[in-house]
């Protein structure tokens, strides 16, 4: 199948010519072109093994760089339309039909994803991964509205069938979000002195010029009678 996003009649026609030639299956066609990268993806992730980490691990994060651009793209020309083209019963249909198979396709991709994650752990793609699933949440929130707002008879449907979707990205966002290093907290550390008893007191240290450490340092002097 030729991959081609929304932006693909910007490129041959003037951008508002665009929007407005947009036909229900432009839009079809633009949420299944997604679903294929995305079906391609899932099958990587499901056969990820010790023996094809790094190389699965690549073709995952080239796969959702994809995604992220052509749904940035399709974004791009939905927003920019003021008079959404109006679609008949039929074809909204067929375009709800393409939002709920998307939802069931990514739904499990993203699922599928987070449980091999500890293979993705033991490589350096796991932030890049992660980036790139926060930039796909984005997109996808905004995409599903644009494409919702041109189905007002089955939006409720639509919307219903995506709140699994977006519950499943957050959580897939949040399994790959790299936590900073964990910095000790002052109460751990007065338990820790607690935990230990000793006659040493800790002292600052003179100012510079003086003999002894450099500002801002801890020395450590016997206390007085030892």
């Amino acid at each position: 199948m030729q991959f081609k996003p929304l932006i693909f009649l910007a490129s041959v026609l003037p951008f508002t010519q665009a929007q407005a030639d947009l036909t229900a299956k432009d839009v079809v066609d633009a949420v299944h072109n997604i679903l294929d990268v995305s079906t391609s993806a899932l099958d990587i992730v499901r056969n990820i093994s010790s023996t094809n980490i790094l190389s699965s691990a690549q073709d995952i994060a080239d796969d959702l760089r994809q995604i992220v651009t052509t749904v940035d793209d399709d974004v791009k020309v939905l927003q920019g339309t003021s008079t959404p083209p109006q679609f008949s019963d039929n074809d909204q249909s067929d375009i709800c039909e393409a939002l709920c198979d998307f939802a069931t396709i990514q739904e499990d991709f993203f699922n599928t994803l987070v449980s091999k994650k500890n293979f993705l752990d033991a490589t350096t793609l796991i932030g890049p991964i992660g980036s790139l699933l926060g930039l796909l949440e984005t997109g996808i929130n905004t995409l599903a509205e644009g494409v919702i707002a041109l189905v007002p008879t089955c939006a409720a449907k639509a919307r219903d069938e995506l709140k699994d979707l977006d519950k499943t990205l957050s959580e897939a966002v949040s399994a790959f979000t790299i936590p900073l290093p964990n910095t000790p907290t002052t109460q751990a550390l007065n338990a820790t002195n607690k935990s230990h008893k000793s006659n040493i007191q800790p002292r600052r240290a003179p100012l510079r010029g003086v003999v002894g450490s450099p500002v801002g340092t801890l020395v450590v002097a016997p206390s007085k009678g030892k």
